[in-house]
């Protein structure tokens, strides 16, 4: 088996990819290994190839921007990612808040209590840890905020991080005498699990720990569902997000060649592709494409223009292709795809004659997360909530442990 990794915009590490094979070969090598052996990861970076900008993003707005979504937040630690030290829910008593609608979720006036430490959910115990992580973590200066999932190269391996230190879960609980303590001890544990000791190097220990605690008695203190609709995301990350998005998507457009002289990018992309179907015609192992937001459009072209023609590649069959925050069907409706065939008015597209099945997950919080059923013949999609709002929730799969469960699970 060959696991294909391709990344979104703003990535602009190749150590993103390498540090998020930890989850793929976690959750996946189980379910996909031949003979005991590790399925085949090939990260494919282009964010070195990606949008760069003269003046930094000088052009943006500075002002503060409150970030609405979130939807069953088991303990409403996601939305808490990026949350400011003061929010409206802490100006009145939770019980008396109404929270929603929340993009489509339901309206919410009943306060409910986040259990302790020591009664979570053995399930659910993974997921939290990860979501505890990243909203204790620092998230840059307060006037460039940054998402560490995709901005910090060692945090791609926290989904597999946060599984190990859930493992031992009981034992970290059992040794502390308070909630906070025991808070801060599984923050710690989790960023030991990274391979470096992160907090010493960010500086503030004391203070970036003593907020571990502080974020679980929050999320008990406000009322349900409720915490899931307010993320207190600052609008430099939106508009951050926001640049970089549309510079690399511009960035592709332009530079992304044709069949005949592929860009660099595709070439890029057509290289592991290539190696892929090397190892498959040796062995027979199969081929499992996961891409994220641009990387989906990325993989689209390369499969229905670049790889026509291909001596190797003609024949390559991708058995899973697994897309989540992708725009693959946005770009289709815009007619934005060289090798998108014609179809009649009112027909589905078919997916791409060498993709044999196709999942995309999205969450209804993700505003540039769209769905495929509607515009693919034959794809399938799946909702999955991150519990995160606006801009987070778009990077939010990449970081949470039951997300690429769902993945093995699915294949």
């Amino acid at each position: 088996m060959t696991i294909i990794y391709v990344h979104g915009v703003k990535v602009r590490s190749a150590e993103s990819g390498k540090e998020l094979g930890k989850s793929f070969q976690h959750w996946l090598a189980p379910k996909l290994s031949v003979n005991n052996a590790l399925p085949g990861y090939e990260p494919v970076y282009w964010g070195d190839l990606a949008a760069t900008f003269r003046w930094n993003l000088a052009s943006r707005p500075p002002t503060p921007l409150l970030g609405m979504g979130g939807a069953e937040a088991f303990a409403g630690l996601g939305s808490l990612r990026g949350a400011a030290d003061a929010t409206i829910f802490d100006q009145a008593p939770p019980v008396q808040l109404e929270a929603g609608p929340v993009l489509g979720g339901p309206t919410i006036a009943v306060a409910q209590a986040v259990p302790s430490l020591e009664t979570i959910p053995f399930a659910k115990r993974p997921d939290f840890l990860a979501d505890l992580y990243l909203a204790c973590l620092p998230t840059g200066k307060k006037d460039e905020p940054n998402d560490p999932v995709i901005d910090q190269p060692r945090i791609a391996g926290l989904a597999a991080a946060a599984a190990a230190v859930a493992g031992h879960w009981d034992a970290i609980v059992a040794s502390e005498a308070t909630e906070d303590a025991r808070a801060r001890s599984l923050v710690a544990a989790v960023d030991a699990g990274l391979g470096n000791n992160g907090l010493v190097a960010m500086g503030g220990i004391a203070d970036w720990m003593s907020r571990a605690g502080e974020v679980v008695r929050r999320a008990a203190a406000w009322p349900g569902d409720a915490v899931g609709t307010i993320a207190g995301e600052l609008r430099p990350l939106g508009n951050t997000f926001v640049a970089y998005f549309i510079g690399d998507v511009l960035t592709y457009l332009d530079r992304r060649g044709s069949h005949e002289t592929p860009g660099p990018i595709p070439t890029r992309l057509l290289a592991a592709l290539r190696r892929a179907q090397e190892r498959k015609k040796a062995t027979g192992e199969k081929i499992v494409i996961v891409s994220h937001s641009m990387g989906g459009q990325l993989i689209y072209d390369a499969l229905t223009t670049f790889a026509v023609g291909d001596p190797l590649l003609d024949g390559i069959e991708i058995d899973h292709w697994i897309t989540c925050g992708c725009q693959v069907s946005l770009f289709a409706e815009m007619q934005l795809f060289p090798g998108q065939p014609e179809v009649a008015e009112g027909q589905k597209l078919p997916m791409p004659a060498r993709v044999r099945a196709w999942t995309n997950y999205y969450d209804t919080n993700d505003l540039v997360g769209f769905v495929m059923e509607p515009v693919f013949d034959g794809a399938k999609d799946l909702e999955y909530h991150t519990g995160y709002g606006l801009i987070l929730a778009h990077t939010g799969f990449l970081a949470r442990p039951s997300f690429f469960q769902a993945i093995a699970d699915r294949l």
